[in-house]
């Protein structure tokens, strides 16, 4: 485990080295203008694959997340949905899990 102290979780002192280099990294969390983005900046730093999930960050005010959106996707990460990542991680309606995910999300 990690404690945050730092806005961005890779000022933290070993977070970076706990995910590996080729990693893809999907991020959610609050104050999408602060906490997130600083934390998608220094994985793409890494070098990491960052996925940021646009429905799953959010912020007091929605013109901070739509410009930590903009930012972040300036910067190189992916901008994605929940829906998008689930059915990605699935691959096929045949996945053991398919109905299961589904029903999450209706």
């Amino acid at each position: 485990m990690v404690a945050k102290q730092s806005f961005g979780a890779c000022g933290e002192e070993g977070f970076a080295d706990r995910i590996p280099a080729n990693a893809q990294v999907i991020v959610a969390g609050w104050e999408a203008h602060v906490c997130v983005l600083q934390t998608v900046l220094g994985l793409l730093e890494t070098g990491r694959q960052v996925h940021v999930v646009r429905d799953a960050i959010g912020s007091r005010q929605p013109e901070s997340k739509e410009t930590a959106i903009r930012r972040m996707e300036r910067h190189g990460a992916e901008i994605v949905t929940t829906e998008m990542v689930l059915f990605e991680w699935l691959r096929t309606a045949t996945h053991p899990r398919f109905r299961e995910v589904a029903a999450l999300i209706r």
